[in-house]
């Protein structure tokens, strides 16, 4: 590894290479390593200004969610770790203005060894756009369908462990569960490409 470049883990629509290369335009030869993070658990309580609601199941307004970790002793979520130089960093942080940049071990998906430290973008606990209550908060219906089929994408196992770990703002909530009438829906990337190809 270049001594310039720092491991960065990406566990919501950083799943979605496409979603990546949207930020990260350099070069496209990067590995991307399929990875677990211990004692973070990963939820959709995350209230962006810029996001404009979804309106697929609700009429509210209230389907702006994005995705989020918050420490969770005995929890985990997969993610993927890459590497990044400087300036890709600085695009990164751009995009995650809402995170703050925390260094934690990360393990291999597979294996479970401890492969090292890497960078994590987590929201402050007192920051003022999260968002605890589901009637209030539901996730962003793109966010959603990028990061489960970048999952899937992996494999199956790596697919199912993001359903396994992924809940809505009350932290209690499995997203899969919410949404399994939907589940043709949360597998089809195209019309939710389309839709926001020009945003």
């Amino acid at each position: 590894m270049n001594e310039k470049e720092i491991v960065v883990a990406g566990f919501g629509t950083l799943l979605l290479q496409e979603s990546f290369w949207d930020t990260v335009v350099d070069e496209k030869h990067k590995k991307f390593t399929p990875i677990i993070i211990k004692n973070y658990r990963r939820l959709f309580n995350l209230l962006p200004d810029h996001y404009e609601a979804s309106y697929f199941l609700r009429t509210d307004g209230t389907e702006l969610g994005a995705a989020n970790i918050e420490p969770a002793l005995d929890a985990q979520f997969n993610g993927v770790s890459f590497r990044v130089n400087p300036n890709e960093l600085e695009s990164l942080d751009r995009r995650e203005r809402y995170y703050k940049r925390s260094i934690v071990p990360y393990h291999n998906f597979e294996t479970g060894e401890e492969l090292g430290m890497c960078h994590v973008y987590e929201s402050p606990l007192n920051a003022r756009w999260l968002v605890r209550n589901t009637n209030d908060l539901l996730p962003l219906w793109r966010d959603i369908v990028y990061a489960r089929v970048g999952a899937y994408r992996i494999s199956k196992a790596f697919g199912e462990m993001y359903d396994a770990t992924t809940f809505l703002a009350d932290g209690k909530t499995l997203m899969i569960d919410y949404y399994k009438a939907y589940i043709n829906e949360l597998e089809d990337l195209e019309p939710v490409r389309l839709r926001y190809s020009n945003k």
